[in-house]
């Protein structure tokens, strides 16, 4: 099996002239990349991320699968293991989709740890879910928007991109900060990072959006909304902010409604300033010369998106949760006092633990306990704090554990993610080599055919019922 684009063998299927409302039902998917590491041992990263992958390549004759679930997993540049969500329509979906993916790699990581230590070869392997590595090399999560072709993208970034700056206040991941004039914990493991707001690039210079022009759908429709510049989400209640909190954002936009007026004079600049004014201050210039701090920003975005939502009375079912939580965040933010969203934000997850283990221990901010504390509130392995974490009601979560167990195994049902997951799980079950993407679908035998996909609302499609009947073995 390979994952390579096969070549449409047949025409695809004409897409719609139009789509559903985007205000009402949007694709989104997350891409994360994860931190690895050998301890106790002599792997290097990359011995460590083939080991790994072992078990994938075996079957998969590659490093770069798409799963059953219809996720796409892989091993990117730099020894990172990264995990793609399938296409989702729904946010409780998507966290569903986003957990599983850890599930699937910390599994893989204790069956390599006790595949290896039966060789011979003792230690522990370490996955991390944040975007520092200890030489400072950042790594991201990045999450994918549906929108329309007709959309204007240099206006939808200009709206954007204030919101994009400030909402690290919001569900950055915090991070204790060392520089040589000492220790500060700040919202944001990713701000420091960027290097352009709006860019083609993805490593030369890192942007907030990345505007490669891949749709993974009918270009002549959508388009892709790549953004990059957010930190990766350790609580549930976190992903529910970031990703629901931009698409109401992208639903007022499109909607053409009043938008707040705060042109950055220096995004770049700007992203840095917020990220460490945590306690307050940190204000930074608007193009008319006004000053606003982050939570100004965010702020005003959110009484724009009420206003919008009032009038318009249509919106989704998770809708009121998200703007909750960012309401109450806002509080937090203006009050100075965190409590009331110490259990569902990640910076103020992880500033409650610090302060309390400094309290217990003395430590100072540069103490290595309290950095390994920080590690471990991302490591996704057994000696991380999720799990525990979530147990104790000290991190509140979204979705249950039968959505989690049901992702891991099945796929969206509502998106063309059915399709692409029923398709390879009955191509494994007879046994045939087959090829998959984002769009394509293709067997070589025992009748040769492929499919392309072009609509990413589509969950049915007669062309992939045949082509699995076709397959001899597999189920239609």
């Amino acid at each position: 099996m390979t994952v390579a684009p096969p070549a449409p063998a047949e025409p695809s299927a004409p897409s719609p002239a139009s789509g559903p409302t985007l205000a009402t039902r949007r694709i989104v998917g997350l891409e994360t990349e994860f931190g690895l590491t050998w301890a106790g041992g002599t792997l290097s990263p990359e011995e460590a991320a083939r080991e790994l992958f072992a078990d994938i390549v075996a079957w998969g004759r590659s490093s770069n699968v798409f799963l059953a679930n219809a996720a796409r997993l892989y091993l990117d540049v730099g020894s990172h293991p990264e995990y793609a969500t399938a296409e989702c329509d729904t946010l409780t979906g998507l966290i569903a989709q986003d957990v599983a993916g850890v599930r699937i790699l910390a599994q893989m990581a204790l069956t390599t740890e006790q595949r290896l230590g039966a060789g011979g070869v003792p230690g522990a392997l370490h996955l991390f879910k944040n975007n520092l590595d200890a030489h400072g090399h950042s790594y991201g999560c990045h999450e994918n928007y549906l929108v329309r072709r007709s959309t204007d993208i240099p206006t939808l970034h200009r709206a954007l991109i204030p919101f994009l700056v400030a909402r690290q206040v919001l569900v950055g991941a915090g991070h204790v900060l060392v520089s040589p004039r000492g220790a500060r914990y700040v919202y944001s493991q990713r701000a420091d990072h960027m290097a352009d707001a709006v860019s083609s690039a993805t490593t030369r210079s890192r942007p907030m959006i990345n505007t490669r022009d891949e749709a993974h759908a009918d270009g002549a429709l959508y388009r892709r909304l790549h953004v990059i510049v957010g930190d990766s989400a350790i609580c549930q209640a976190t992903t529910l902010l970031k990703v629901g909190s931009t698409d109401l954002v992208l639903r007022l936009i499109e909607a053409g409604a009043p938008l707040p007026a705060m042109p950055l004079a220096s995004p770049v600049h700007a992203i840095r300033t917020i990220s460490h004014a945590m306690g307050g201050g940190g204000s930074v210039p608007l193009e008319d010369g006004r000053e606003v701090e982050g939570v100004d920003i965010v702020e005003a975005y959110l009484e724009a998106v009420e206003a919008w939502l009032a009038d318009d009375g249509a919106g989704h079912p998770t809708d009121a949760g998200v703007l909750d939580l960012w309401r109450r965040t806002v509080r937090a933010l203006r009050s100075g006092d965190s409590t009331g969203v110490e259990r569902e934000v990640d910076w103020a997850i992880k500033k409650r633990l610090i302060e309390r283990y400094q309290a217990r221990s003395g430590a100072s901010l540069l103490d290595p306990r309290v950095a390994r504390l920080e590690l471990a509130y991302h490591d996704i392995g057994p000696s991380g704090l999720v799990s525990r974490l979530e147990e104790t009601g000290t991190m509140v979560t979204v979705v249950s554990e039968d959505e989690v167990t049901g992702a891991i195994v099945d796929p969206p049902r509502t998106t063309r993610a059915a399709l692409r997951g029923r398709f390879i799980e009955a191509a494994r079950a007879a046994g045939v080599d087959y090829a998959v993407d984002w769009v394509h679908l293709k067997v070589g035998e025992p009748r040769p055919g492929s499919v392309s996909l072009w609509d990413p609302f589509a969950a049915e499609d007669e062309r992939v019922d045949a082509l699995i009947a076709g397959l001899g073995g597999g189920r239609a």
